[in-house]
């Protein structure tokens, strides 16, 4: 089980275990974990478990969030991370498992003949039988076909698409109440996945959602006046 541990200066002040749950840290005292400091916001950052995956995502902070150094809007993380908000350290961990997990997934595939009694068509589909290839290819390029509110379509290229109405978005949503960056969407192991970063509401079939959402082929996203399809190219 992942593990974050809550340091000043070097000292280690507490110990948080992720059990799947999204956790927040902030300066208001309904956070998972409270910073008490006031460089720190109310609602300054959120880690969602994606997979086997665990994703960093700045709330729109006054003073930012930072890892190992660079500041981050939205990143995964790597066992042994030093996530910096304002002037705590938090150190984010993996488990002996975990690591061990993560080592399996990386070693070379081997190749293998195809067995008796198994159709050229499912050599061809690695896919699980029951999963829905569309949600978990993230080779595929995608697009997000603007259904009102903005322009034609954007292809994306890049591993970490941001949504908002700042100067850093790579999709423009306009709107008084937008943030720079409303949501991002990163292209995974597992597929493409959407993530709110601050306040705004963002849905997705008409449902808002709060954490990191896969999203699978002809989805609607919602983000402030605007509304996207996502879908694969080709």
């Amino acid at each position: 089980m992942a593990q974050l541990t809550l340091q000043f200066k070097d000292l280690a002040l507490k110990e948080f275990e992720l059990t799947g749950q999204s956790i927040t840290m902030g300066r208001e005292p309904d956070n998972d974990i409270v910073v008490e400091n006031l460089l720190v916001s109310g609602y300054h950052a959120r880690i969602d478990p994606a997979g086997r995956e665990y994703i960093l995502t700045d709330l729109q902070s006054k003073n930012g969030t930072f890892v190992n150094g660079e500041r981050v809007t939205s990143t995964k993380l790597k066992d042994g991370d030093q996530i910096l908000v304002g002037k705590h350290t938090i150190v984010f961990t993996l488990s002996p498992e975990e690591i061990q997990e993560d080592q399996k997934l990386t070693e070379p595939t081997m190749f293998i003949e195809v067995a008796q009694g198994v159709s050229e068509t499912e050599a061809q589909d690695p896919t699980p039988s029951g999963l829905d290839s569309t949600a978990i290819s993230a080779e595929r390029p995608a697009v997000l076909s603007f259904l009102s509110g903005g322009g034609d379509e954007y292809e994306i290229k890049k591993k970490l698409v941001k949504l908002g109405k700042g100067e850093e978005a790579d999709v423009h949503i306009g709107g008084l109440f937008t943030p720079k960056v409303a949501a991002t969407i990163s292209r995974r192991p597992t597929g493409y996945h959407l993530t709110p970063t601050g306040r705004a509401k963002v849905k997705v079939n008409d449902a808002q959602v709060g954490s990191s959402h896969r999203l699978r082929e002809f989805d609607t996203i919602e983000v402030g006046p605007v509304k996207l399809q996502f879908y694969y190219k080709g």
